[in-house]
């Protein structure tokens, strides 16, 4: 009996490193066909801003010159692409229907069907998920992961993988923090624990609805950080 369970043990272990091997295989083709735009995949739970963040973002990317495409995971529905096609930019749409992450043959199909010719930096929003997502190279440059302060101190290591293979890590929705009881230092002690090299931003967007538009704080330093990164590709 302990035989056949190692046996079905090792075959778990080797379908998953050849689903992992062909993922990165193309994850590299991936790579290839982004070509000279700057790739971010967006990585988080459910409802910690990532598209909020889309919204405050791409404006001002547009407004300073650059072109952004976005490439859209949900396990159903359409809703925040269509939130996206209000900014007038790119965007393509993958329903996973029950996939709790994106892997690199969706993203290899959207790009497909993407128009991102002049895209000069291209968003992946995830699934919502701080696990499975984090197992998948989507032949971005770098994953991101954003951190609602709503939800808690203890994320960072709770799910480890999502901050130690992040280069970036932004913490959304500060302007909450009087109403709970969250610590910003102790969110940023407990992700450089895991990753002493996180590049740590703190932001909030908050849509104003008597003007109609999109409040931000925080994001410029962020996107600073985006646009000398699209630079740096650009030029290379």
């Amino acid at each position: 009996m302990l035989n056949s369970s190692r046996r079905r043990v090792g075959r778990s272990l080797s379908i998953q490193r050849n689903a992992l091997e062909t993922n990165e295989a193309i994850a590299n083709k991936n790579k290839r066909l982004f070509g000279k735009a700057f790739v971010i995949n967006f990585l988080s739970s459910p409802g910690s801003g990532k598209t909020s963040l889309l919204e405050s973002i791409v404006p001002i990317l547009k407004s300073d010159g650059f072109k952004p495409a976005v490439i859209e995971g949900d396990v159903e529905t359409d809703l925040d692409k269509k939130r996206i096609d209000e900014l007038d930019i790119p965007a393509y749409q993958i329903v996973t229907n029950g996939t709790c992450h994106l892997d690199a043959k969706m993203v290899n199909g959207a790009l497909n069907n993407l128009n991102r010719k002049d895209a000069d930096i291209i968003f992946i929003e995830n699934v919502g998920n701080l696990v499975c997502p984090t197992s998948f190279n989507l032949g971005e440059d770098i994953k991101a992961v954003v951190l609602s302060v709503t939800e808690g101190d203890d994320k960072p290591l709770k799910y480890p993988a999502a901050f130690y293979k992040s280069k970036v890590m932004i913490i959304n929705k500060i302007d909450l923090l009087p109403f709970l009881d969250s610590s910003i230092t102790k969110i940023k002690e407990n992700a450089l624990s895991v990753n002493k090299d996180l590049a740590i931003f703190e932001t909030f967007c908050k849509k104003n609805e008597k003007a109609g538009n999109i409040e931000n704080n925080g994001l410029s330093d962020f996107i600073s950080f985006m646009e000398n990164n699209i630079n740096s590709k650009v030029s290379k």
